[in-house]
């Protein structure tokens, strides 16, 4: 970056990848799903939207312009001026480059083309991450190339060809199959007299291509090599071709008799966005990929009503140019009402556009296929076939000369075409938010949609953001010029939106009308299961959930997920799942509505659910011991759950499974499941501290309380309180916390449930250390242990040490801290908990620095490191990183330790643990005053208390603010370190803490200090 009249490096590939993403699509919302891809590929963590919130903040900083980074709740804008990115420089001068050539001025051409080259600096897009390097950065080198071929075509036509003859070299050494290059060097070879080399290179390329790739150079290198040995002087071209490979040759002309044929329907008025889609489809334009003698073919594929006619229209229309014979056009009406088109029907559409007089059309579908492809074997043209449903149809029609070039659209994957041909497939997506904003702008008007915002966008998610259903929705409000936008959009939302958006004089126009076309298609076997992911609540669902919720073979439902991602009803998503469109999935529903039975689609929801139930406690059973004892509404299921044989694979599955958990969780509470409602988000309790999902804890576990209320289960009820309290803990709301867990031991005290009172007991005792209140914390977990020891429950025993353990490390019982916690470590490794182990270990490793004994301290967080990395708290693995640095400054390592404390901090950040970030800070302030940077000392204590303050916590205000004054002490500010010391006597004094004794000391030696001082 260049700000401020100076070079800003980035710093880390993560922020240069983000950056390097938003330029690429700058001025555009680049969805966070995008984002999170281009950061981690297919192995996004379970954090990532919360660590790319943090690199887009450092990405925002660096820029240093508060509106050039922009947030909206899809995704991320980065706002650039004409000219403020080498890539738009870049394009610009490419174009200007192109329209210089078109307007034969090749010295302008050679001018433009060379500024946009000079802003190169090696590999493009060098230094981000690297999977996304490989797929964006390709496709900026072809464009590099593509230039440099254009650059060195204007500068032929100005005769310079012998200071071209090196960098030929070069350029065909690098590029041995590219053609144009190759044939750029035998041209000014030839201009300059050096045939013998021109005719060497061919031999040499000719070679090449048929050890390399079993074929002959292609069409325009033969060509060239033809015209020098006829002793012609080698031509020179004006032509600047998008992304060109080769210099085009023109076609022969057609037969006089023949008028060209024109058959592209109509461009599709207003069309907007798929830009990436048209330079994909540019890439027929450029020489053909596997030699003179194939015919390139692209198919686009896609789901019903996302637009493949429309793009496949509005392209040949936009390089109709490019192929002087015509384009031939036909519809196989694969998806329609009547009958699709034969391969025979179709030739004698395709004969009768070439000029063929329907007596001579033959009969035979093998000599009509002969007569057609004889007709195109000089022809540039270009043969769109429309709707196709079976690969048989189209084979037929595919010419066979290179010349020409086909596209297909299909809602089929045509895979069966692509195992006999070279098939190009390019699958549509959805349109971005911004692209369907822009769609119903075009529609509707810039008058229409002008204070009317928010409605757009919120219009254009309720269609799914699918073309089809957006145009639908701009006809009704074009139909209704007075009608709100908002007030239609609040309709498709209260409404069946598929009927919504039916328009009545003409169904078949309809989004479900296009989508009962590709259902009708399907074998039964397929529309039952189909029907059945209607019902489905989640945003995805796994091959299980299919066999769970259908009760379907494994073999059944394999053979029917392929045959609706063929039709493209369904997609893959990520870690092998499968995704539904939102409209596709309504549409699944009123099939499964009207098809199928109530009583087979509530068995398909109690089979889900008691998969999900008894699947999740298997999975959390290697995640964290439970010692609930509550009593499931469900006995397991006799097959299908997956046995996980450690903490990984479990962890594994319900970090992939988590949204689909929650979906259930809501749809079982608000459709009278209320029993699996609380038993599944129960179950999953401690995930979502292990994972830091700290808001859908809260309101999952809202629900479940409602859920637990409504089926009258008190034992639970209490269980649900319990949990609701540590989130709102972890949430920063400690007074909501322990009004929670009161509330339990309310219950747990009523129904006479002592094992239920013990949990309450050590839930408050818990809770109490974020207040400070460190005796009473005590005074709660001995009666809770007393509890436990006389039930025999020693997992309830231990989970109770654990606190007393922290409370005893807090007020300076370090011996008795230390039994408590090596009792803890061994039932954690008896029982294979290796998070609690790992909090342990970080907890010993403190008493031991706490009693003196550094050695020990350090070895212990060590090891909490190591397997805190196992598992995958980086928030425990912070704390360790940080209490190392502790550790590294009593030896006197303040280097070191700044390292740790900085290294724990960017990571704590990443997390985002308030309460851990506060410590790291004071540690860090505490290591800076030493080493004397003093004013950063001050910086990081005001930090630290400014969190401490947001969080409520008075005892990390206390400490804080007693190391705050440290620093202004240490800046001379003696008044200002009295005011803090005091401060934080009167906090921590009641606390019972040993920093009470050393902040007594200070406050007197300041005040002495003070009152030496001159007003």
């Amino acid at each position: 970056m260049w700000r401020d009249e100076r070079s800003v490096n980035v710093v880390g590939p993560k922020q240069r990848t983000l950056l390097a993403l938003l330029v690429l699509q700058a001025n555009r919302i680049v969805p966070h799903d995008r984002l999170l891809t281009a950061l981690w590929g297919g192995a996004i963590p379970a954090t990532g939207r919360r660590l790319l919130h943090n690199h887009l903040w450092s990405v925002r900083r660096l820029l240093d312009d508060a509106n050039a980074l922009v947030g909206t709740p899809t995704g991320y804008s980065l706002r650039l001026l004409p000219g403020d990115s080498d890539l738009d420089v870049f394009l610009t001068e490419t174009t200007m480059g192109r329209s210089a050539m078109t307007e034969e001025d090749p010295a302008k051409a050679s001018d433009h083309f060379s500024t946009a080259l000079a802003l190169w600096r090696g590999p493009a897009l060098d230094g981000t991450q690297p999977e996304f390097q490989a797929a964006e950065g390709s496709a900026l080198e072809e464009l590099r190339i593509a230039t440099v071929f254009n650059r060195i075509e204007a500068d032929l036509i100005l005769k310079r060809h012998a200071e071209l003859i090196g960098e030929l070299r070069l350029l065909v050494a690098e590029h041995p199959l590219h053609e144009g290059f190759r044939g750029q060097l035998m041209r000014a070879f030839h201009r300059i007299g050096r045939t013998a080399e021109a005719l060497e290179e061919f031999r040499i390329a000719r070679q090449h291509f048929r050890e390399e790739l079993g074929l002959d150079p292609g069409e325009e290198l033969t060509r060239i090599h033809r015209s020098i040995l006829a002793g012609e002087p080698a031509f020179e071209t004006t032509s600047a071709d998008p992304i060109p490979s080769s210099p085009v040759s023109p076609s022969p002309a057609a037969p006089p008799t023949m008028a060209v044929p024109r058959q592209l329907p109509a461009d599709i008025a207003r069309f907007t966005g798929r830009e990436e889609s048209l330079r994909r489809l540019d890439l027929l334009l450029s020489a053909d990929r596997n030699g003179a003698s194939a015919v390139v073919i692209t198919a686009i594929t896609g789901i019903p009503g996302i637009g493949k006619t429309a793009l496949a229209t509005r392209w040949g229309h936009r390089v109709a140019d490019r192929f002087p014979d015509g384009q031939l056009y036909v519809n196989l009406h694969g998806y329609s009402q009547g009958e699709p088109v034969t391969g025979t029907q179709a030739l004698h559409q395709l004969l009768r556009g070439l000029g063929v007089a329907a007596d001579q059309i033959p009969h035979e579908v093998d000599e009509r296929t002969s007569m057609y492809r004889s007709l195109l074997a000089d022809r540039r043209m270009l043969v769109v076939l429309d709707n196709a449903a079976r690969p048989e149809q189209i084979r037929p029609l595919l010419p066979g000369s290179s010349l020409c070039k086909v596209v297909i659209t299909s809602r089929d994957s045509l895979r069966g075409l692509t195992a006999t041909h070279d098939v190009d497939t390019l699958t549509l997506d959805l349109l971005s938010p911004d692209e369907a904003k822009a769609l119903l702008i075009a529609v509707l008007g810039k008058e229409r949609v002008r204070d009317q915002a928010d409605a757009v966008l919120e219009l254009a998610h309720l269609c799914g953001y699918l073309p089809l259903a957006l145009r639908l929705a701009a006809a009704h409000l074009v139909s209704q010029p007075t009608l709100p936008i908002a007030d239609f959009a609040a309709r498709l939302l209260r409404e069946n939106r598929l009927t919504a958006l039916d328009i009545e004089e003409d169904p078949h126009i309809g989004v479900r009308a296009a989508f009962m076309m590709s259902y009708g298609s399907l074998p039964e076997t397929a529309r039952r299961i189909f029907r059945s992911l209607g019902i489905h609540p989640g945003p995805d669902i796994g091959i299980d959930e299919v066999i769970a919720l259908t009760g379907s073979s494994i073999g059944a439902v394999n053979a029917a997920l392929n045959t609706l991602i063929g039709a493209h009803l369904v997609q893959h998503g990520t870690d092998g799942r499968f995704v539904v469109h939102d409209l596709v999935s309504l549409f699944a529903r009123e099939r499964g509505e009207s098809e199928d039975t109530e009583t087979i689609r509530h068995g398909a929801l109690i089979r889900l659910f008691d998969w999900y139930l008894h699947t999740a406690r298997a999975a959390m059973k290697q995640v964290h011991v439970d010692h609930s004892g509550i009593k499931l509404v469900s006995e397991p299921p006799s097959h299908g759950i997956p046995a996980f044989g450690d903490y990984d694979s479990a962890t594994s599955w319900l970090d992939i499974e988590y949204p689909a958990l929650i979906a259930a969780v809501n749809y079982a509470a608000s459709h009278g499941w209320p029993d699996y409602a609380w038993q599944i988000a129960y179950t999953l309790d401690y995930f979502f501290y292990l994972r830091d999902r700290t808001d859908d804890w809260l309101t999952i576990h809202q629900t479940a309380l409602s859920a637990v209320r409504e089926a009258g289960d008190q034992h639970g009820e209490g269980r649900i309180l319990n949990a609701l309290g540590a989130a709102n803990m972890f949430s920063g709301k400690i007074n909501k916390c322990i009004e929670y867990q009161r509330q339990a031991l309310d219950i747990s005290r009523t129904i006479g449930d002592r094992k239920d009172e013990g949990y309450a007991l050590g839930r408050i005792g818990y809770s109490l250390l974020w207040t400070g209140d460190f005796h009473q914390a005590i005074k709660n977990c001995l009666t809770a242990t007393e509890l436990f020891h006389q039930l025999d429950d020693e997992h309830g025993e231990v989970t109770v040490l654990f606190t007393l353990g922290i409370a005893y490390l807090r007020i300076g019982r370090s011996l008795d801290a230390l039994q408590c916690l090596e009792k803890c470590l061994t039932f954690d490794r008896k029982t294979g908990s290796r998070n609690d182990e790992a909090y342990t270990l970080t907890l010993l490793g403190d008493v031991h620095e706490s009693l003196g004994d550094l050695g020990t301290a350090l070895e212990f967080q060590q090891r909490s490191i190591q397997l805190n990395r196992e598992v995958g708290n980086r928030r425990l693995e912070a704390n360790a990183m940080s209490s190392i640095g502790k550790i590294f400054r009593q030896q006197g390592q303040h280097t070191e330790a700044i390292e740790q404390h900085s290294q724990a901090l960017i990571q704590i950040r990443e997390v985002g643990d308030h309460y851990a970030e506060c410590e790291i800070l004071m540690d860090l302030g505490t290591a800076l005053l030493e080493t004397g940077d003093k004013q950063a000392a001050l910086e990081s204590q005001h930090a630290a208390l400014d969190i401490a303050i947001t969080v409520k916590d008075r005892y990390r205000q206390g400490l804080a603010r007693n190391n705050l004054a440290h620093a202004l002490h240490a800046l001379g500010r003696t008044e200002g370190a009295t005011n803090q010391w005091r401060t934080a006597f009167d906090i921590l004094s009641p606390m019972g803490v040993p920093e009470v004794r050393e902040i007594a000391q200070q406050t007197l030696g300041a005040s002495a200090l003070t009152t030496r001082l001159p007003e």
